[in-house]
């Protein structure tokens, strides 16, 4: 008598494990990295920085295009420097455009500084990782801040990391760090 419920727990216990569907934002910290099981990656920060609770940063709860997902965050203790990491959904028709195409389509976006915002250098790289990730990255200087966006792409998603430092060398560490990114099974 007693088989017949346990059979019955186990088998809705099963269907339950095949009804969750992943999501872009199905990432964790373990140790000193960020790893996301939907696009299979890892990111370990540099040890200077310390993970953030999100729900503290001002960004909306849900993007009203359903394209962007906030992914991690890290920082330097209290400070605002750190790294953020948001993925985008690409070819999504948004209010301010018809929807991302590629990283080079996205930096241009970023690229695009208003004159209040006072930056006063920039550079572009585009570079391949040795686990064939290909990155385009942007530095440069806001108001003082040394800072940088690096993009590169997973699945239909374009991941965005947008680095601020107190140092450029704090910078330098920030941008080798994202360019170390693994893939994951």
């Amino acid at each position: 008598m007693l088989r017949r419920p346990l059979c019955f727990a186990a088998l809705l216990l099963g269907c339950s494990a095949l009804i969750h569907t992943q999501s872009p934002k199905d990432g964790h910290v373990l140790g000193p990295s960020y790893e996301n099981s939907y696009f299979k990656f890892t990111y370990t920060w540099p040890k200077f920085l310390q993970p953030f609770d999100m729900n503290s940063l001002l960004f909306p709860k849900r993007s009203p295009s359903n394209n962007e997902f906030l992914l991690f965050s890290a920082r330097q203790g209290g400070e605002p420097d750190g790294i953020v990491v948001v993925a985008e959904r690409m070819n999504v028709p948004t209010q301010h455009s018809g929807g991302l195409k590629s990283s080079s389509d996205f930096m241009d976006l970023i690229a695009h500084f208003r004159p209040e915002q006072h930056v006063t250098s920039q550079s572009r790289k585009h570079f391949t990782n040795a686990d064939g990730l290909v990155f385009d990255e942007l530095d440069y200087v806001e108001d003082g801040v040394p800072s940088s966006a690096i993009i590169f792409q997973m699945k239909d998603f374009l991941i965005a990391f947008k680095c601020n430092a107190k140092s450029v060398n704090e910078l330098n560490e920030m941008n080798k760090s994202i360019a170390e990114i693994r893939k994951t099974k």
